[in-house]
């Protein structure tokens, strides 16, 4: 393998920041790492909504949610890149590829975060509930202060595995264009011809750095609750 090939500084800083120190246009890494991060934070807050809804006793609210999470979950994000890129053209809509791509991977994930918000409000103890409501709190006091707490914390795992899955899920942006790390490689790859195996080792790597950072802090955020319930026991 021909390491020093692939390995040079112009190589790594296209990797990580594409060409942000020659033409202000950023790539690579620092690409991923917003989409990933932007698409994590707006699709927690919108699976978290769905979910509450989907468990909400009226069927007003729960039958559109369920019909939304049955809906995304069974379509392949990589139609849904493709149409969040390719449609709004067609209405007279402009949106960057980033937005694109953004868009996709948000209404997907947040599709799987509702049912782990379902998940996590059907495991807090109905004893906590009751007690909340011998307290006199309301219904929207006992979800705010009583179940989506615990539920939280109760979430962590599976929402540390969809996080990850939603990092890997950014590589599907090179297929419109985008700039992320993946096409930086390609394009990498495709200069040096001969080094191909080299150039997707490297991809691998900074994917797994980056995946296994995220497992490790959500990680230590659940060690520190489980911490903390059982030093209230004691």
């Amino acid at each position: 393998m021909n390491w020093q090939r692939v390995w040079t500084a112009d190589n790594w800083e296209r990797l990580l920041v594409g060409d942000l120190f020659n033409t202000g246009e950023m790539g690579g890494l620092l690409v991923t790492l917003a989409i990933s991060l932007s698409s994590i934070v707006l699709s927690t807050l919108l699976g978290a909504l769905i979910g509450l809804a989907r468990s909400s006793q009226s069927r007003t609210l729960s039958v559109p949610a369920m019909l939304y999470i049955q809906g995304f979950r069974n379509v392949p994000l990589l139609i849904l890149v493709f149409w969040a890129y390719f449609l709004p053209p067609a209405f007279g809509l402009e949106i960057s590829k980033f937005l694109s791509v953004l868009l996709a991977l948000t209404l997907f994930t947040a599709a799987y975060i509702a049912e782990i918000v379902r998940g996590g409000i059907r495991s807090v103890s109905d004893g906590h509930i009751e007690a909340a409501r011998a307290l006199g709190l309301g219904p929207m006091q006992i979800r705010t202060w009583i179940v989506l707490p615990q539920a939280f914390f109760n979430m962590l795992p599976a929402l540390s595995g969809r996080y990850v899955v939603a990092v890997k899920n950014t590589s599907l942006a090179f297929l419109i264009g985008l700039a992320d790390l993946t096409e930086i490689g390609k394009q990498i790859g495709a200069r040096l011809m001969t080094a191909p195996m080299e150039v997707y080792l490297t991809l691998l790597l900074i994917y797994f750095v980056v995946n296994r950072g995220i497992s490790s802090l959500l990680r230590r955020l659940e060690d520190r609750r489980r911490f903390n319930r059982v030093f209230l026991r004691i």
